[in-house]
This record gives structure tokens, C-alpha cells and sequence, in this order.
């Protein structure tokens, strides 16, 4: 009966997972520095449904609209199949609108996520915070900061003595649809479980 409710609590979960990736060099500062970001969006399919719109509010059909989980990794140069540092993110970030066109989610704008201070030669090696925004829909940014606990606002509002600013090029994001287990897969997980728990039940007796 377990096993039932949570394929049925599957089944009817009525969302999309998304995933948002952006892929620049950093720029000027950081000249070998290449970076990527990445992210898991879940989307309610009433928000896709609401039709088309730009910055749309997390509210109403989108109120269950979440930042999965984000990423940022950190490349030498040209080389960006050689990933040089990876770094999680809180994903307990702002969201401050959404961009729906045909039913799919193209875009998303954020706040800042919580920074990060990478030991990373080509990053600064500890020197710099750096911190992730998500803007204009499809556009991201990598803020550095010095001081770390400078991070994010003196790279718009001047701190005297900070050293701020933010990656030359802007990355546009691709947004696809992940791919997410089926719900013939976890029916074969619970059948997998279920058995080795039976076999544990007679070998206890």
C-alpha cells in the first residue's frame, strides 16, 4: 500500500524540472579563468500553462516554482571539457521572475546566491568571493569581491578600498527539460526493496 501512495504521489506531481546552463570566460581580471553555471529549476505545469510573459511574478499558477539545486564550475582557458573546481550553491535564493514562451520556462532572474571564495590559482586563489546572478532572463553574471564579505553589493554600490566588479562577458542561458526518473523506474526500485525486505523478514524468523 506504501508503495502505491508514493507512485501515485509521483504521478500526480504535475511539474517540470528544468535546467538552466551558462558557459563564458570570465574576462580581463581573470584572463585563463573560463567559468560555467548550472541549476535545476521545478516548475509547476499550471505556471507553463499560464501562457506567454516576460519577469512573471512566483506567485498564483507559480507559486510552487524552486531552485533545485546550482553550480558553478570553474575551466582553464579554452579547455572547458576539463573542469578545474565545481562549487555548490545555496539554492535558497530569491527568484524575482520568470520567463514562460510556449509553454516552456526560458528564462529566469534572481538575486544574488550566497557567495563562495574558491582556492583556485586561476580564481584569485582565496583572494576573491565570487557570487552568482541570474538576470534578464537569460543572461548570468560571477561577481568577484575583495574583501570576500564585500560580496555582492560593492560590485554596484563602491566600497572604498574594495576591489569588485564582475565578468566581462555575460553568459545567455540554454534552459532544457531535465530528464527525471519514470514512474516505471521507481516502481522497479520499490519492487527491489520490497523483495529484500521480504527476504530480510525470513531470514529473522
Amino acid at each position: 500500500m506504501a508503495a502505491a501512495a508514493l507512485l501515485g504521489s509521483i504521478g500526480s506531481a504535475q511539474a517540470a524540472v528544468y535546467n538552466g546552463r551558462w558557459d563564458p570566460g570570465y574576462g580581463s581580471i581573470f584572463p585563463s579563468l573560463g567559468w560555467k553555471a548550472s541549476a535545476l529549476f521545478n516548475v509547476p505545469d499550471a505556471c507553463l500553462a499560464i501562457g506567454n510573459g516576460n519577469n512573471l511574478p512566483i506567485s498564483g499558477a507559480c507559486a510552487g516554482f524552486d531552485v533545485l539545486s546550482a553550480q558553478v564550475d570553474f575551466y582553464e582557458g579554452a579547455d572547458s571539457n576539463t573542469i578545474l573546481a565545481s562549487h555548490a550553491l545555496n539554492p535558497d535564493v530569491i527568484v524575482t521572475g520568470i520567463n514562460i514562451a510556449g509553454s516552456k520556462l526560458t528564462g529566469v532572474d534572481t538575486g544574488f546566491f550566497d557567495y563562495f571564495v574558491p582556492t583556485l590559482g586561476i580564481a584569485g586563489a582565496g583572494k576573491y568571493s565570487f557570487s552568482l546572478l541570474l538576470y534578464g532572463g537569460t543572461q548570468a553574471q560571477l561577481i568577484y569581491a575583495w574583501p570576500t564579505a564585500t560580496s555582492p553589493g560593492c560590485a554596484y554600490n563602491p566600497v572604498p578600498g574594495a576591489d569588485c566588479g564582475d565578468s566581462d562577458n555575460a553568459a545567455t542561458g540554454v534552459f532544457t527539460t531535465a530528464a527525471i526518473p519514470e514512474p516505471e523506474t521507481y516502481a522497479l526500485m520499490l519492487a527491489g526493496l520490497a523483495a529484500v525486505g521480504f527476504a530480510a523478514r525470513r531470514r529473522r524468523r
